[in-house]
């Protein structure tokens, strides 16, 4: 009787399905969208740059020795070609797509050039440009992190 009893118990444990009480089914949920960051254009900045330059000169004689000469003369043109580096400093505010900024720029530079005076024979026109600086506003639109901006400003030079 008591195979008989045992094998039945056996039987009903093996036969019942298996279930855990403490696990509940997990619902599907869906992954939430990813967040796009928006880019913003605000804050300080400052940076390095370099390259290349020429600056155009021309010379008139417009008195002689002190007398005023009717029409100026000519005495040539040249282009002072040369390498130039530097920095710039500036902070830009941006409101909604709006970007507004002010900017500060400095650069050695090594231009240089000459020409044969037309007014005078044997004489040499030279010049050489040492730096130029650059005091600029800023005023653009940003679609997100594109920025299109105008610049304009004055300009100093030293030659």
């Amino acid at each position: 009787m008591k195979k008989v009893l045992l094998g039945t118990i056996a039987f009903i444990a093996l036969a019942a399905p298996a279930s855990a009480a403490d696990l509940a089914a997990q619902p599907y949920v869906k992954a939430p969208p990813p967040v796009i960051p928006i880019y913003d254009w605000s804050g300080f900045y400052i940076g390095i740059n370099g390259g290349g330059g020429s600056a155009h000169q021309c010379w008139d004689v417009v008195n002689a020795g002190g007398v005023v000469v009717a029409a100026p003369v000519g005495m040539g043109c040249h282009k002072a070609t040369g390498g130039t580096v530097g920095g710039q400093i500036g902070y830009r505010w941006q409101i909604a797509n709006s970007v507004f900024g002010l900017e500060a720029q400095g650069n050695w530079s090594d231009f240089k050039g000459s020409n044969a005076n037309l007014a005078f024979a044997g004489v040499q026109n030279e010049s050489k440009h040492d730096a130029f600086g650059l005091f600029t506003g800023q005023v653009g639109y940003a679609w997100n992190n594109v920025l299109l901006y105008v610049k304009g400003g004055a300009a100093v030079v030293r030659d």
